[in-house]
C-alpha cells in the first residue's frame, strides 16, 4: 500500500508557507476593491476641484452681470494734482469743467487769555451751539483740567478742547470746533460766569428779541402750484381770493405768491397764521434763489395752537426768499391771515475774547459758477452723479475732469476671463486621451482568484485623463467654446455682438490653430481700455441685457454661461453633487465587501491550517504503519 505524502512536504516546503500562499491567493479581490477606491477616491477629489472651478467661474460671472458691476464708473480728478479727488457715477457727464477752489472750509478755533494754572472754577453750567445743535455742560466746579474733562464728555460732539501751558504759573484754553463752515461756528451762553473766569469769553449779555417781518402777499399774482395734486386749481369758482382779512384757500387748491425779495438769514422760519378751522398738517412751501436759479421746497408742516412752523432757514439760509407756496388739501375752506418771516438772535450771549481762525465755507468756481458749501469732503450736491473731496486752494483756475475709470471695469474681465481659462484648462486635462493609445478596463472574470484591474488600464490612465470619456465634462467643454463664440443681440446703438468686439478672443489672426482649437481666452488689453472707455454700457450689455425691456436680464455671454454652469453646482441634485455621491457610495459598497472578505480570510486561513494539521497527522501515522509492517512481515527464502 502506498503511503499518502504532501507534495510540500514532499518537496521541503513548510506548511505554514503553503498556507500563506493560499490566502494570499484568496485575498487577490480586496486588493482589486482597494485599487477600486483608490481610483473613485481620486475621481471624488477631481469632481471636487471642478465644482471649484465651477462654482468660481459662477461667482465673476455674476460680478460681470451684475447692477453694479463698475463699467461705467468714472473717475474725477483735477489738471493740476492734489486739488480735487473723488468717484462719479454713470449718470455723470464725461468731460472737463473749469475749476477754481478760492477758499477751504475751516473749522473755529478760539484761544482763552493766559489765567493761573491753579485757578478754582466755580459749579454751574454753559451752552455750547454749533449749527443746528447745542449742548449743556454741567460743571461740579474745579480747576482747568475738570472743565477740559466736563467739555470733552458733554460738548465732545461740537467742540475739542486742550490746555497749553505758557510757564510754570499760567495756562490757556484752546477750542476748534468739530465742523467746517461759517454757520458751524462756536457760540456761547455762559450765565455763571464759568468760561469768563477760565479766560475763554467776555461778559454774558442778555439775550435779545427776534426780528420779525410781515410778508406782503400779492394774490392778484398767484400761479396754480401743481395741478396733477390739487385738481380745482384752474377752475373760475375755485380761485384763490385775498381781502383784508387775508387769503382764502378753496378745498383741493394750491397757489405760489410772489413777494418782494426778502433775504432768509441763518435760523430763520416762516410763521403762518391762520383763522378758523385748519387742518392739523398743511403742505406749504417756499421759493428761493440759488446758485442763479429759483428753487422750491414743499413739503407737509404741523400746526402749533393757529399757527404753522416752516424753517425756512433749514433749506435756503442766506438766500432770497421770492415766493410763498400756500395749498388746501382739506375739505372745507382755509383763510390765512398772515405770513411772517421770523429771525432769532443769535444764541450766543457771551462773545468769545480771542479768535485763532474763523468758521468759513468752502467756496469754488465751476464754469464761472462760485458755489459756497460747509465742508471740503464728500460734496455731491453740486455736479450730477459726482461726489469729490477738495484738498487746496488753486492760484489759476484749474480743469476738473470726468471721465470713465476703466480700472475697474478691466480688472473685473480679467478676473473672468482667468476664471473661464482655469475651468477649460482643468476640464480638458481630465478628459485628455493619448493620441496613439486606447483606454482599456477589461479585467478578468470576478470568478477568477486572479481577478483584477489590468496593468494596462493603470498604463492608459497615467498617460489619460481620469475623466477621459466622462460625457458631462465633454459637454461643459463645449458648451464653453460655444457660448465664448457665439453672436448676441445689442440692444443699443453702437453696442458689440461678439467678445472679439471688445477684444477678448482664442488668438489673434494667423495665430497656431491647435492653440485656438483649445478654446482658452485672450486679451488684448489695448483694445478693451478703449472700448470700455468709449462705450462701457455696450460692453455691459455684451454680458448681460434686456431685449425684451421687461427688466430681466435674458441675454448676453454672462447669463448664457450661468445657465450652462448651474446643473453643475446645484447642491441637490447638481451633477457634481450626483457623480460624487455615486462614488462615495461605490467606496462604502468596496468597504464593506473588504471588511466581510477579512472575516472570510480569518476563517479560511484557520480551516486550512486545522486541515494540514490532520494531514500531516495522518501522514505520520501511515508513515508509522508502513514502518512497522516493514519491519515485522516475514521474508521468504528464494530456495523454498
Amino acid at each position: 500500500m502506498p503511503a499518502y505524502t504532501m507534495p510540500g512536504l514532499m518537496t521541503g516546503q513548510n506548511t505554514n508557507d503553503i498556507v500563506k500562499k493560499l490566502v494570499e491567493l484568496e485575498r487577490r479581490p480586496i486588493k482589486r476593491w482597494e485599487t477600486e477606491n483608490e481610483y473613485a477616491k481620486m475621481q471624488i477629489q477631481i469632481w471636487g476641484e471642478v465644482k471649484n472651478l465651477t462654482t468660481n467661474l459662477q461667482t465673476k460671472t455674476r460680478a460681470l452681470v451684475s447692477f453694479t458691476a463698475p463699467f461705467a464708473t468714472k473717475s474725477v480728478s483735477s489738471s493740476e494734482e492734489g486739488v480735487i479727488t473723488g468717484e462719479a457715477s454713470r449718470a455723470a457727464k464725461s468731460g472737463n469743467r473749469a475749476l477754481e477752489i478760492i477758499e477751504m472750509a475751516s473749522k473755529h478755533q478760539l484761544s482763552g487769555v493766559e489765567i493761573d494754572t491753579d485757578i478754582r472754577l466755580p459749579e454751574g453750567s454753559f451752552t455750547v451751539y454749533s449749527g443746528k445743535s447745542k449742548e449743556t455742560v454741567t460743571f461740579p466746579g474745579g480747576g482747568l483740567s475738570e472743565l477740559s474733562s466736563a467739555i470733552k464728555n458733554m460738548a465732545g460732539s461740537l467742540m475739542e478742547t486742550s490746555i497749553i501751558k505758557i510757564d510754570k504759573d499760567s495756562s490757556i484754553i484752546t477750542l476748534t470746533s468739530v465742523k467746517t463752515g461759517r454757520k458751524n461756528q462756536l457760540q456761547f451762553s455762559d450765565p455763571n460766569g464759568i468760561l469768563k473766569l477760565a479766560g475763554i469769553v467776555g461778559e454774558n449779555k442778555a439775550a435779545s428779541e427776534d426780528t420779525k417781518q410781515l410778508l406782503s402777499l400779492d394774490g392778484t399774482k398767484a400761479k396754480v402750484w401743481d395741478l396733477t395734486k390739487f385738481k380745482k386749481s384752474e377752475l373760475e369758482t375755485d380761485k384763490l381770493t385775498q381781502t383784508e382779512e387775508g387769503i382764502f384757500l378753496k378745498p383741493d387748491t394750491a397757489y405760489s405768491v410772489p413777494i418782494a425779495v426778502t433775504e432768509i438769514k441763518e435760523r430763520a422760519y416762516l410763521e403762518v397764521e391762520v383763522i378758523g378751522e385748519a387742518p392739523a398738517v398743511m403742505e406749504m412751501g417756499m421759493s428761493f434763489e440759488k446758485e442763479g436759479s429759483v428753487r422750491n421746497k414743499f413739503l407737509p408742516i404741523s400746526k402749533t395752537e393757529s399757527k404753522y412752523i416752516f424753517q425756512a432757514g433749514d433749506f435756503a439760509s442766506d438766500k432770497n426768499l421770492t415766493g410763498i407756496i400756500l395749498s388746501n388739501a382739506a375739505t372745507t375752506p382755509i383763510q390765512i391771515k398772515s405770513v411772517t418771516l421770523v429771525t432769532p438772535q443769535a444764541p450766543g450771549t457771551a462773545e468769545p475774547l480771542k479768535v485763532l481762525q474763523e468758521a468759513k465755507d468752502l467756496k469754488i468756481k465751476i464754469d464761472g459758477v462760485e458755489i459756497t458749501r460747509e465742508t471740503n469732503d464728500g460734496i455731491a450736491d453740486v455736479l450730477e452723479g459726482i461726489s469729490f473731496n477738495v484738498h487746496k486752494v488753486t492760484e489759476e483756475p484749474v480743469t476738473l475732469k470726468i471721465h470713465v475709470d476703466h480700472a475697474k471695469g478691466s480688472a473685473l474681465i480679467k478676473e473672468w476671463v482667468d476664471a473661464y481659462n482655469e475651468l477649460m484648462k482643468f476640464s480638458k486635462e481630465i478628459t485628455s486621451v493619448e493620441k496613439n493609445g486606447k483606454i482599456s478596463d477589461k479585467k478578468e472574470s470576478d470568478d477568477s482568484k486572479a481577478a483584477d484591474i489590468s496593468r494596462d488600464f493603470w498604463d492608459n490612465k497615467s498617460k489619460s485623463g481620469l475623466l477621459a470619456g466622462e460625457n458631462s465634462i465633454l459637454r461643459l467643454i463645449a458648451s464653453l467654446k460655444t457660448t465664448a463664440n457665439s453672436y448676441y443681440p445689442a440692444t443699443k446703438e453702437n453696442g458689440f455682438r461678439v467678445l472679439t468686439d471688445i477684444g477678448i478672443s482664442t488668438g489673434a489672426v494667423g495665430s497656431n490653430w491647435e492653440k485656438i482649437q483649445d478654446g482658452l481666452l485672450q486679451i488684448d488689453q489695448e483694445k478693451l481700455i478703449a472700448v470700455l472707455s468709449e462705450n462701457p454700457d455696450g460692453v455691459r450689455d455684451l454680458f448681460a441685457s434686456d431685449p425684451n425691456n421687461d427688466a430681466k436680464m435674458e441675454e448676453g455671454v454672462g447669463i448664457r454661461l450661468l445657465e450652462i454652469l448651474k446643473p453643475y453646482n446645484q447642491y441637490a441634485s447638481g451633477i457634481v453633487t450626483s457623480k460624487v455621491k455615486l462614488l462615495e457610495e461605490s467606496v462604502a459598497g468596496n468597504n464593506k465587501k473588504i471588511k466581510e472578505h477579512e472575516s472570510h480570510l480569518i476563517s479560511f486561513e484557520s480551516k486550512l491550517k486545522q486541515r494540514f494539521l490532520y494531514m500531516e497527522q495522518g501522514v505520520g501515522k501511515n508513515k508509522s504503519v508502513g514502518n512497522y509492517l516493514q519491519n515485522n512481515m516475514p521474508r521468504g527464502n528464494g530456495g523454498d
